[in-house]
């Protein structure tokens, strides 16, 4: 897609991430991506003629990563700038490890990141797993914490309960079928 924000003029944000920018992975082919248009643009600058320009072309992750900053990737500044904020983000940014008993939909992973985001880190990321024996729920680990919201967890706190409850309509069950053979 062609660079849009050529010739307006404007105040870059400070770092925000799209909601497609959702882990590592993503982060680390912005990075790749931005080396590659600084270079493009570096042997543009060295073979390139009075007047003549280049058509930029970007993936969609990061015609969005542009957007929501608002930036202009023909100022080296600004390349940089965005640079030394996915490195950041790449260093420090919480990681989420999710995994749920099948891959989510695209468009549940991108509301997952986005409240994620809005809730509980402006920069966090998502690493996604699967897990067939979690059953319906998912499990979430940080560096330091773990959270089971899965059916199976569910199950196994009420299993006493759940026992209890099929001895008791097994219980009717032979009562009613003693009644009925009378």
């Amino acid at each position: 897609m062609a660079h849009e924000h050529e010739h307006r003029e404007h105040k870059p944000k400070a770092g925000q991430l799209p909601p497609l920018a959702v882990g590592t992975a993503e982060i680390n082919r912005l990075l790749r991506e931005l080396a590659a248009i600084d270079n493009t643009l570096l042997e543009h600058t060295l073979r390139r003629k009075d007047g003549e320009t280049e058509e930029l072309r970007t993936s969609r992750l990061m015609d969005q990563l542009i957007e929501v900053n608002e930036l202009n990737l023909l100022h080296k500044e600004e390349r940089d700038r965005l640079r030394r904020f996915l490195e950041t983000v790449n260093d420090r940014a919480p990681v989420l490890h999710m995994s749920f008993s099948a891959d989510p939909t695209p468009a549940f992973l991108e509301k997952l990141v986005v409240w994620l985001r809005e809730n509980i880190h402006p920069q966090a990321l998502v690493t996604i797993g699967v897990q067939p024996t979690i059953a319906a729920g998912c499990i979430v680990r940080t560096t330091n914490k773990y959270f089971d919201f899965s059916l199976r967890q569910d199950f196994a706190g009420k299993r006493g309960l759940l026992l209890e409850r099929l001895a008791a309509a097994q219980a009717q069950e032979t009562q009613a079928s003693q009644a009925g053979g009378r």
